[in-house]
């Protein structure tokens, strides 16, 4: 039953959860993060097998593919803002990259995680193709790397706006380039919300930090790990 539900499911709840979210104006009525609780419980409840609901959202997410795109729309609007900063858009995401991975590992491996979740846990901060394929490369399992990009996207999502205003960090130029680098797309939704320029460094971010994270992790993986074992 839940194959000819789940679209309307999921629409009707994410509504609902929006709705909750305009009313209280809480980081924590997140929709995305509402959304996934109340899908959960419904599916824990009902029982309902994810390959069915998975089956049933299929036309939800080929959609995902054109609206990821469709990102690039405020970077098109911001352009000329955005390439007239490139130099230290690209020392800002360089060094996020190189901090989050050294950051992460020194993390994993205090908390006694084993390789192959320290290896999953190191390109959370990307888009999920990307971190996916990352992992499998540096010997991580690509499944968990998607559940801990999730986790980070939503994290951002909800907590970015709080913890940069008392960061101080005040110019929507620095506020898109660190939500964008630090929770890839989902991240971005947030940036979009707060204004153009937001979302178009946000996109900038995310994009050349999936670049750098794909050419820089693979290298610089091995070395952290024989240097912090």
């Amino acid at each position: 039953m839940i194959v000819y539900l789940a679209i309307p499911l999921t629409l009707l709840i994410y509504f609902f959860a929006q709705w909750i979210y305009k009313k209280t104006a809480l980081a924590i009525f997140n929709p995305i993060l509402l959304c996934i609780g109340m899908l959960i419980t419904i599916m824990m409840v009902f029982g309902f097998k994810l390959e069915e609901y998975e089956q049933g959202t299929t036309v939800l997410t080929r959609l995902l593919e054109p609206a990821v795109i469709a990102l690039a729309f405020p970077l098109y609007q911001q352009f000329v803002h955005v390439k007239a900063k490139i130099v230290p858009i690209l020392i800002a995401c360089s060094a996020g990259v190189i901090i989050g991975l050294v950051v992460t590992v020194f993390v994993a491996i205090s908390f006694s995680a084993p390789p192959e979740i320290v290896a999953s846990a190191a390109p959370k901060a990307v888009t999920m193709p990307i971190a996916m394929a990352i992992s499998e490369t540096i010997g991580g399992i690509p499944a968990i790397s998607a559940i801990m990009v999730i986790m980070v996207g939503i994290f951002g999502n909800v907590c970015a706006p709080f913890l940069l205003k008392h960061l101080r960090i005040h110019t929507p130029e620095a506020q898109g380039l660190a939500i964008g680098a630090g929770s890839h797309v989902i991240g971005t939704s947030k940036a979009m919300e707060l204004s153009h320029t937001h979302g178009a460094f946000s996109t900038t971010a995310l994009l050349i930090s999936g670049v750098l994270t794909s050419i820089i992790a693979p290298v610089l993986y091995p070395y952290l790990l024989s240097w912090m074992l």
